[in-house]
């Protein structure tokens, strides 16, 4: 390891705590920007997860990889694994959270396995390396356990987890809320009971990262350009979803300017940069 520096839903279904929203409203379509030509595939491993804190955006690969990069100089500053990395931690969907240990350089991660148990992996970036401070995981018996991805909601201090289901041969993505534990207890279990909210939404794209922002959730949506799937499946959009109105307001198309598989988003300032697969790049996604 390196030294560290610093189509509207026609029915409505039965499950319990599961409420259906409405979907998209009309499609908007913007031109991404190219602004930072960072890898995407890096040493083998696929594009994932990403988050931004001040100027420092940490970029993650399939496994656990992060390189850290300053926005401002568009330099390379660091890259290490994390403490959880390895086969099942896809790290599919990065955010940080609201809590930073003394020794840290940021406020802790919040690392989604994707793969294998589904969990959540807590971590803090220190110069000694990263370190696993919690795990959570999800015990309901319900569809919340499949959860892809979990993402923090700063500004309230939720954590939201989300998972993928098919109805009547719709493609439908369950949203779950959760309060954000502290830090202090390695291991936390959600049981259904702990459920603050739940909701679901329904589009036909494949589902990517996610971040959270103002009581909006953002989802990078669709696929390059690959011979699997339908021309739906792949369509490259932001899915922004309403977290009070549990409705999507609006989706993003950015087919025509971005030709890379959406992986990830956040924001650095006002504009919501978009990190992708393949040759990557970061993207800046008017719009939004």
């Amino acid at each position: 390891m390196k030294p560290i520096f610093a189509r509207p839903l026609a029915f409505c279904f039965m499950l319990a705590c599961l409420c259906v929203a409405l979907p998209a409203q009309p499609k908007i379509v913007q031109k991404a920007v190219l602004e930072y030509d960072f890898p995407g595939k890096y040493e083998g491993q696929a594009a994932q997860g990403m988050a931004i804190h001040g100027e420092m955006a940490l970029l993650f690969n399939n496994e656990g990889h992060c390189r850290v990069y300053n926005l401002k100089t568009k330099k390379k500053l660091t890259e290490f694994d994390l403490a959880s990395a390895g086969g099942s931690n896809h790290a599919n969907c990065v955010s940080f959270g609201v809590e930073q240990p003394k020794d840290a350089y940021f406020p802790v991660i919040y690392v989604s396995e994707c793969y294998g148990n589904r969990q959540c992996f807590v971590e803090s970036i220190t110069p000694k390396g990263p370190r696993l401070l919690q795990t959570l995981q999800i015990k309901t018996g319900g569809i919340e356990e499949r959860s892809f991805d979990w993402v923090v909601d700063r500004e309230n201090k939720f954590i939201y987890s989300l998972a993928g289901f098919s109805k009547d041969s719709k493609q439908h993505v369950q949203i779950t809320k959760w309060a954000l534990p502290p830090l202090g207890k390695k291991k936390v279990t959600f049981q259904k009971s702990d459920i603050v909210e739940q909701f679901a939404v329904s589009f036909p794209n494949l589902t990517q990262g996610a971040c959270i922002r103002g009581g909006y959730l953002y989802l990078p949506v669709g696929l390059h350009d690959a011979p699997e799937g339908s021309k739906e499946f792949k369509s490259r959009e932001i899915i922004v979803i309403n977290l009070k109105t549990r409705k999507i307001e609006k989706s993003i198309d950015i087919n025509a300017s971005c030709p890379n598989e959406p992986e990830d988003c956040d924001f650095y300032g006002n504009d919501l940069l978009l990190y992708c697969g393949q040759s990557g790049g970061l993207w800046r996604v008017p719009g939004v």
